[in-house]
């Protein structure tokens, strides 16, 4: 199935709420901050200030500039009124800081409706906070975070597929894409490459060759609106597990076999870091296709032995059918428990 992703961007949002809570800041040059800017009021933009700057050197270029000092508490508590806005919606949701995240709409709306979900998010959020936001709609979490920076303040885009997305970003500034931070991108200008078309002429494994595995691979798979990657919403709390989305896809039983191995000790010793134990044991798939499976296993007795549940994961991923075109597997331990008298029993 194809995946609606949206992410949503509260409009210079420590900015906002100080303005919305004295009003005769609307319109003035602001930052929040004390000695470093953590956001600029759209006004202070005008002037070249931007988040991360010295509060000393913002001042230089305007001022008459007001500086404001962070309020934690009250942010949170106009981002907690969002967060419930967006749990109303559903549970699958990211909130990546206070004041933006990611909502999985795979299976709330359909095509024809996202202009008008992504027009009412907005209106909604401006009712119950008063404060604006930007939204962007895509395919993946690459096309929509990417959509929801174009039309800031309180726009919104949407990215309907891969050839949307690519027409767009072709002619832009490299420095569009997601991980392409001022160093790495100083980096890819002396190599000629300026422009999100440039980097399409490379080789994925040039790409690798050159700015190492993430980097490499972050630019191949990007420039193509490539990302896999799950929205990581809250899961329960009587299971530990991860998951990994791997943007090449892994083909055949050595791959495979070389990140269960890892992903499974990873999992382990959070199990063991814990101290509890598990009594059941699930394993997730996803293919290329967006097909997804998953596989478990209830043990009859809770356990923490590693070498017993090792065995039971490579069971698990036995009874799959293939092998390859895997985009993303994940290890559980389920049925947490914080003892084990069964086993102690035995012992």
């Amino acid at each position: 199935m194809k995946r609606i992703i949206m992410h949503y961007d509260m409009d210079a949002f420590f900015a906002s709420v100080e303005i919305n809570r004295n009003p005769k800041l609307k319109d003035k040059a602001l930052v929040v901050g004390e000695n470093i800017v953590t956001t600029a009021s759209y006004e202070a933009r005008k002037y070249g200030i931007h988040s991360a700057m010295k509060v000393s050197d913002a001042k230089i270029l305007c001022p008459k500039l007001i500086v404001i000092p962070v309020d934690k508490k009250e942010y949170q508590r106009v981002s907690n009124q969002i967060h419930e806005l967006v749990y109303k919606i559903t549970n699958k949701a990211e909130f990546i800081s206070l004041d933006e995240g990611y909502i999985d709409l795979t299976n709330i709306i359909t095509e024809d409706k996202k202009i008008y979900f992504a027009e009412t998010f907005r209106k909604r959020i401006k009712e119950i906070t008063n404060l604006t936001c930007s939204v962007g709609i895509g395919f993946n979490k690459l096309s929509a975070k990417i959509a929801s920076d174009i039309n800031k303040p309180f726009g919104q885009c949407i990215f309907s597929n891969e050839e949307e997305f690519i027409n767009y970003i072709s002619d832009k500034k490299v420095k569009i894409i997601p991980g392409v931070g001022k160093k790495f991108n100083e980096t890819l200008k002396k190599d000629g490459i300026f422009l999100v078309k440039d980097v399409f002429k490379y080789t994925l494994d040039y790409l690798v060759k050159k700015y190492g595995k993430s980097r490499g691979e972050n630019l191949y798979c990007s420039i193509r609106g490539i990302d896999y990657s799950d929205i990581e919403f809250q899961k329960g709390i009587h299971s530990i597990g991860n998951e990994e989305t791997f943007m090449i896809p892994l083909m055949g039983t050595l791959d495979l076999t070389r990140e269960i191995n890892s992903l499974f000790e990873f999992t382990y010793n959070r199990l063991d870091k814990k101290k509890v134990f598990t009594k059941s044991v699930t394993i997730k798939i996803r293919y290329t296709n967006f097909e997804t499976i998953t596989r478990s296993k209830k043990l009859k007795i809770a356990t923490k032995e590693k070498e017993y549940l090792y065995n039971i994961v490579l069971e698990l991923f036995n009874l799959l059918e293939k092998d390859d075109n895997i985009r993303l597997i994940g290890i559980y331990f389920g049925d947490i428990q914080k003892n084990n008298i069964v086993q102690l029993q035995l012992t």
